[in-house]
This record gives C-alpha cells, structure tokens and sequence, in this order.
C-alpha cells in the first residue's frame, strides 16, 4: 500500500507542475495571437454580384486583426461567414466584402498596379440613373424597363435584398467593351443563361468535341459568365472581339395561327395568389393557351415566375393561314405506318444496331467479397449498387423479345455515374465505340445527363431520360425523348378521360383554401371544358370560404356527380370523405383523388363506395395477361420479383418502345412517332416536340380502386 500512495502522490505533483507551466504560458500564446500580423488577400471573387476578398486563416489570427486589416468591423465578418460564431480555425476561408471608396470616406485609395488597371479596364463601364420603386415592382419588371440585366441592378445596388416602394435605387448603364485579345483564328463568347454547348456548336459552326479542346475549363460543366474560346469559321478575327454586354430589346416573337387571326407574345410577372384563371381572364385569353405557349408548365405558379401570354391580333382576311403548332394536348401526328412513304417500316432490317445502356450500377460498392462473420454482412438492400438493377433485367427481357424477332442489335452497357459525379460518364465518351452508337438509354442522373445530351446532339444520337421530370433537359436538344409525363400532362389525361366517360355530369372541383391546387384546378377545369366541345358542367368549391355546404349544395340528385378533390390536407380529407360518404344516400358520386392518396391513412370503405379514381406517371394493372406473362418470364430468369419502385417494368417499356421504333424506321424514328402511342406495362409512350427541342411524353395512367383492388381505365 505504501508504494502505491507514494506513486499517487508523486503523479499529482507531476500533475500540478504541468498546469502551473500550462497556465504560464497562456499569457505568451495570447500575446502571440494578438502582435500575429494580419495579411490582406490580393484574391477577390464577386459573389452575387458583390466584390468579396478571400481570405485564408492563419495560426494566430484573430477576428479583430482581420477586421483592421480589411477596415471592416468583426461583426461584418461574422455576419458574411456565420461559421466563424464559434471561433477560427487554421485555413478557414472567409469572405470579406470590399469596402468601395463611397463606403470608407476616409480610406485612402492607392493606384492600382497597371496588371490591375489591365483588367479592370476589361470589365463594362456603368454609367448610371436613379429609379424610385413603384408598387409591386420587381427586379424582372425594372431590368426589364431600363433594359438591364437582373444581375446588373443588384450588383448596382449592394445590399438592397427587397425592394419597398418608394425605395431609390441606381440603374447602370451598360456600355459595350472590347474583350483581351484573343489568339488569330478564335472568337470569345461570354456564356449567358441557358445556353448549352449544343446550340454554341450549331450557332458557331463547331463540334462540341472542338468546344472542349479549347476549353479545359468545360470539364467542370457550362457555366453562365464563362469566357470560351470559339474556333472562327469566318476567317476574320483580327483578334479582338467586341462582346454586346447590353441586352438587345427582344422583338415581340409572332406566329400564325388560324385563318385571320395573328398571335403575338407579352410576358406577365406572376403577382402572388394569381392564378392560370386569373391571368387568362385578365388577358382575355384561354388558359389552355397560355399553358401552350409555356411548354413544361405544372400548373402551379409562383410569384415573380415569367409566362409567355399569347395576345390575338386581327390581320387581314386573305392573310394565308399556317399549320397550328403542335401542342401537348394535339400530339405529333404522322402518316399511318401502313402506307407507303417515309414511316413505312424498314424493308432491309437486316443491319445491326447499337445500343448503350447508360446504367448507374455503382459497381465500386460491390467488388470484393468478405469472407468475414456471417453476421456483420450487409443486406442486399443496403448496396445501392442493385438499386437500378432491375431497370437492366427488365431491358435484357425487352432486348430478347426483339431480337427473338428478327432486330439484329448489340447492346453496350456502361456503369454510369450516380449523383454529381461525372468521372465515369467522360470515360464512357471518351469511348470511340460511343460515337457509332445509333440510340443511348440514360444515365439517369442529371450531371452526368447533360453531358451525354451534349455528346448525343453532336453526334445526331436519340438518347432517353428514364427518369427525369425536368423539362429543361429538351430545351434546345431535338434528340432528347424524356419518358417521365410532366404533371401538367397527368392533369390534362385525368381531364380528358373525364370529359370522354362522364359527358353528361355534374363536375365539381373543391379545394381547402383559394391557394391550394389553384393552377392544378384551373387546368383541369380547361381541360374538361376543351375535351368536352364547351358542354360539361363545371362548378368549384373552397372548403374555408363555404365549408360543408359548398361541396353538399353543389351536388345534384337524380344525375351522376363527379367530385374532383384537390387536397391532401391530413386534417381535412377523411371528414370530407365521410361526407362524401355520407351523401351516396341521396346522390351517385364518383370521386377523383390525388396521387398521394396512396400514402395516407385513408379509410378504404369510403374510397370502394365513392368509386375513387387516381391518377399517376407509372400503374401496373396485374391483372393483365401482358403484365402476368412479363412477371412469371421475370421471376424464371432472375428468380426475383418485379416490382414497379425499382424500374423493373419501366426498364421493360422503354428498352422495347424505343429499340422498336429504332428496328422498324432506323435512326430517323422521331419523324415516325405514332400519336396513338404504345400501351405498355406501366406506362404508354404518345411524345409531343417541344418548340426547337427535344420530345416528351404525354401519357399517363388513371385508375379506378374496385373489389379491393386496383384497375386501369384509360388504356
């Protein structure tokens, strides 16, 4: 016991000595922070229009020294770099914003070192007005009035966030600038907003693989204000080039339509609680026009959102009249395949075809086997590497069935990437084979997306997007097919399959409050009213203005009711489903739901006795010999079961769908699209080209919940 006390007593001594030399030394490694001289950053970056220094932390540096070697305050710093709350760390990178001469009167402004001057003098020079907001102006609606950039203003205006009436702000002027001189035989083009390396190819005369070799910086993906060096084709680059910073005024686009009659196009700026109704009477317009002019519109609007208004102009009567545009709701018509001409099936089918699946197997997960504990292995669920697998097993049985008859194809299948990374999919096109492929199913995420699109137009490929609901991914790219229906496309399908099996009803569309659903109800209620020749009866109900006697009044006895509900609302639903229940004493109710119906408690006695019909992208009906075939063909081969939630069936109708359309009329298939579209297992394909770029489909399912099960209606 005696040693072990004396080993205690002379631990705590040791102890004791070293906080009284810790403690000591505290005042040194202060003394140290404080005389840390704080060097100030020659590197400054514009973020969001505002001029920041970067600043990297180094030992010793306080908030306070930093503050005085930019002149800013610590709580500036803090503020632009929320982070730094619980103290600074070695090489954190901080934000600091540049104090401009008006800001720091007393800040004494040394000569910029003439590499300084150089390029400052590249960058536009702003001479500017003042503008006093108005009521319910924007920085669209100013930018627009000045003809001025958005990001112009704001950068003109540090520190404005809202605009309040009354508010006076600086409009720069913008004047055109001479860029660096440029290498003999290349242009300069700034990259502004939505513009892709397709439509920079075609409107320079350059391959997009020439685009990159000029441009390393294009490894890292488009970006708007990148300066890319631009082969000349013309053979007259001096080597400068004079750069239009100043927006052109767009003159009004226009386009005929039927006999006299001309359209012209104004933008509207949604104001907040507007809807597709609203506008379209305030323009003393359609809403299915407007709806038209905006291709990928949902329905759901939101404030400051820009639409395209089609506004009638009276032309004279012997005016030749021009095709009407095609239309979500008119898809593309094409001769009937049975005659001859240009969508008659292939005579010579004879020649091989090549196919690249473009799959995100994420096969670095599962490349090693462990041949540890049973008991610490993962789940097969647990490898996101099988999360599309069944979208490739569902291919393979398609690419059977068609090379069963007669299709002589080869398919290439690539790992592509997953979320953000791009590394595989440069690979893959980096592959010589890729640029013979004659069709790309994928990839499916959307960096990786947009870069094949981009290699897809370059070299006259279609190339599918599985998955997407973007509609972006078509702008500009007529090669593109996007296969996910747009939700205005499932509104506008659930309309006409009510307009075509209940012509003589009375239609009743209810929501929760004016907000919810407006523009989901405004198209619909066009819809049915177009699908209809102007013949349904249509009335609409808001719960929070009539409540129970809005949706009961509204019925009608002795005639067939259908009540469209357009709310989720866990809260209010199932009362009014009860109701609705209720009511079936009296009146013949057929109700039409919402897509996420299906994940709610619901009480499915009141959903079997109001014949509840849903509507959504993708349905399997099981009870089809197709989808029982396909199955029984599945669970043989892969000793699986399909299921619709990992792509099985979809992996199916795409691969046949399009590998078909490819064996039939060859490459050139999107001339031949069938308006009656494909019925599939889970989906039917009827596309629709958007205006200068690619097609989508406009198909979707509606089905019908009966005898406990569920059942498709519309195909």
């Amino acid at each position: 016991m005696g040693v072990t006390a004396g080993k205690i007593f002379k631990t705590v001594d040791v102890r004791r000595t070293l906080i009284a030399l810790v403690f000591c030394l505290i005042p040194a490694i202060s003394l140290f922070a404080q005389e840390q001289k704080v060097k100030k950053s020659d590197i400054v970056e514009t973020l969001r229009g505002v001029p920041y220094y970067i600043h990297f932390v180094n030992t010793g540096e306080t908030i306070q020294a930093i503050a005085e070697a930019y002149d800013v305050t610590p709580e500036e710093i803090t503020m632009a770099n929320p982070e730094i709350a619980g103290g600074l760390k070695k090489n954190q990178v901080l934000k600091i914003q540049v104090k401009t001469a008006a800001e720091n009167p007393t800040k004494i402004i040394e000569p910029l070192p003439e590499k300084e001057k150089q390029n400052q003098a590249s960058t536009p020079i702003r001479e500017g007005k003042v503008h006093s907001v108005e009521p319910k102006e924007t920085w669209y609606g100013i930018s627009r009035l000045y003809q001025v950039p958005v990001k112009d203003l704001i950068s003109a205006n540090p520190g404005i966030d809202t605009l309040k009436i009354g508010m006076q702000i600086s409009i720069p002027e913008v004047i055109v600038e001479k860029q660096p001189q440029v290498s003999a035989g290349f242009l300069q083009h700034t990259v502004l907003a939505k513009e892709t390396l397709f439509s920079l190819s075609k409107r320079y005369n350059v391959t997009i693989d020439e685009l990159y070799r000029h441009n390393p910086v294009l490894t890292e993906g488009l970006k708007t204000g990148q300066i890319l060096n631009i082969p000349d084709r013309s053979g007259t680059n001096s080597g400068t080039v004079d750069v239009q910073v100043k927006p052109k005024q767009q003159e009004p686009q226009e386009k005929k339509t039927e006999a006299g009659k001309e359209v012209k196009y104004t933008e509207h700026i949604v104001l907040k609680k507007e809807t597709l109704y609203s506008i379209s009477k305030k323009y003393d317009v359609e809403v299915d026009d407007i709806l038209k002019a905006n291709p990928g519109l949902s329905g759901e609007l939101e404030k400051n959102q820009v639409l395209r208004i089609p506004v009638p102009v009276p032309v004279p009567a012997v005016e030749q009249a021009q095709p009407v545009p095609v239309t979500p709701e008119e898809p593309l018509k094409v001769p009937d395949h049975n005659v001859a001409g240009p969508c008659s099936p292939l005579s010579g089918r004879n020649q091989q075809y090549n196919v690249a699946l473009l799959i995100p197997f994420m096969l670095e997960e599962a490349d090693s086997i462990s041949l540890g504990d049973p008991a610490s292995l993962r789940l097969p669920s647990d490898y996101r590497s099988l999360s599309f697998i069944q979208f490739y097993e569902g291919a393979l049985i398609a690419i059977d069935s068609l090379s069963k008859a007669g299709m002589n194809v080869k398919v290439h299948v690539f790992d592509a990437d997953a979320g953000e990374h791009v590394t595989k999919t440069r690979r893959i096109l980096a592959n010589p084979e890729m640029a013979a492929v004659d069709l790309i199913i994928g990839p499916f995420f959307a960096k990786s997306f947009e870069m094949v699109a981009e290699f897809a137009a370059s070299h006259s490929i279609p190339v599918v997007n599985p998955l997407s609901q973007r509609s972006e991914i078509l702008n500009e790219n007529p090669y593109v097919f996007k296969a996910q229906p747009s939700a205005w496309s499932q509104y506008n399908e659930t309309a006409r399959y009510i307009a075509n099996n209940f012509s003589n009803a009375n239609i009743l569309i209810i929501r929760r409050n004016a907000d919810e659903n407006s523009g989901m109800a405004a198209t619909i209620k066009s819809s049915v009213t177009k699908f209809s020749s102007g013949n349904a009866s249509i009335k609409e109900a808001i719960y929070s203005q009539s409540f129970d006697a809005g949706l009961l009044n509204n019925l009608v006895a002795g005639k067939k009711n259908v009540v469209i509900m357009l709310t989720s609302d866990k809260a209010l639903l199932p009362a009014l489903l009860r109701k609705l229940n209720d009511a079936r004493a009296k009146y013949d109710i057929t109700l039409f739901g919402l897509p996420d119906w299906e994940d709610l408690e619901l009480d499915s006695h009141y959903l079997l006795n109001l014949d509840t019909h849903l509507y959504n992208a993708w349905f399997v009906d099981y009870s089809r010999q197709n989808v029982q075939d396909f199955v029984r063909n599945f669970n043989e081969r892969f000793k699986a079961e399909p299921e619709q939630i990992a792509h099985a069936f979809l992996g199916y109708d795409v691969s046949l769908y399009f590998l078909n359309s490819l064996f039939n009329y060859g490459r050139g298939f999107s001339n031949c699209l069938d308006s009656a579209g494909y019925k599939g297992l889970s989906t039917g394909f009827s596309f629709w080209k958007t205006e200068g770029g690619g097609y989508e489909n406009t198909a979707s399912s509606v089905y019908e919940l009966k005898d406990y099960k569920r059942k498709l209606v519309n195909r």
